[in-house]
């Protein structure tokens, strides 16, 4: 595996981030998190999932929410989910382009409204959760996170927002073995070895840190956020070795 060696330049990309960076570290690990979800309209059976019928097509509204017209993309949802009020996956999107023009109650709303239609749907439950805890209702979001867990246990994601939910609660106990866990379900989950460091570097644990951060930029290293966090680690210790192939081994352990 090729290792990743810290240079200096870290640091400059370290300070770069800190300047001129406006958004929240949470903020941008939610940004991606959002982005990787797929409504999955082709696993949707005929009976449950999607249709292009009546005068809005779900088709159509999710090519706004595709190309980011997410105004556009909540008024042709709602018309959707208003004619067709059985289709769970068109209050799934209703939710997520609520969400993306910053009202997470209209969110809120849109997700619960989908787990009425079906219990089950994981995605509605994660993504609530995620929006709950960008409300500071972290405890609210717990239940809905444990229960998708019932339904998948082999998520990484569902662990991986599990332990974004145990940190806000500041169970840093939990919310390591939550994100030790969706780590070793999935070893390219750059977002929660970013977690898992912030969980880390607030209990001081600033050398802990390192190699999670290190593997997480070696998988991404377009993301401003382990950058950022990086730089904060390295403020603290002195060390400037190799470290993804080490956290690499080190789950390993975790198995």
């Amino acid at each position: 595996m090729r290792k990743l060696i810290i240079i200096p330049c870290v640091i400059g990309a370290f300070v770069a981030g800190a300047c001129g960076d406006n958004h929240s570290q949470s903020r941008d690990a939610n940004a991606a998190e959002v982005t990787t979800v797929s409504p999955e309209t082709s696993s949707a059976s005929s009976s449950s999932g999607p249709v292009t019928a009546g005068t809005v097509s779900f088709d159509g509204a999710q090519t706004a929410y595709t190309e980011k017209r997410y105004d556009e993309a909540v008024r042709l949802f709602t018309s959707y989910t208003s004619e067709h009020p059985d289709k769970v996956w068109g209050f799934y999107m209703l939710g997520l382009s609520a969400w993306k023009t910053g009202d997470r109650d209209a969110a809120v709303r849109a997700f619960t409204q989908a787990l009425e239609k079906d219990s089950t749907h994981v995605k509605s439950r994660l993504n609530l959760s995620r929006v709950l805890i960008e409300q500071g209702k972290a405890q609210e979001a717990l239940p809905y996170v444990e229960a998708a867990l019932k339904i998948d246990s082999t998520s990484n994601e569902i662990y991986r927002v599990l332990g974004r939910v145990k940190s806000e609660l500041g169970d840093s106990t939990g919310a390591i073995e939550a994100l030790k866990r969706a780590i070793v379900l999935d070893g390219r989950d750059a977002w929660s070895m970013n977690t898992l460091a912030k969980v880390y570097i607030g209990q001081g644990r600033f050398e802990d840190a390192l190699g999670p951060l290190a593997r997480a930029i070696e998988i991404d290293s377009t993301v401003t956020a382990f950058h950022t966090n990086l730089g904060r680690a390295l403020e603290r210790t002195a060390d400037r070795g190799s470290l993804a192939e080490a956290f690499v081994e080190q789950v390993k352990t975790w198995r």
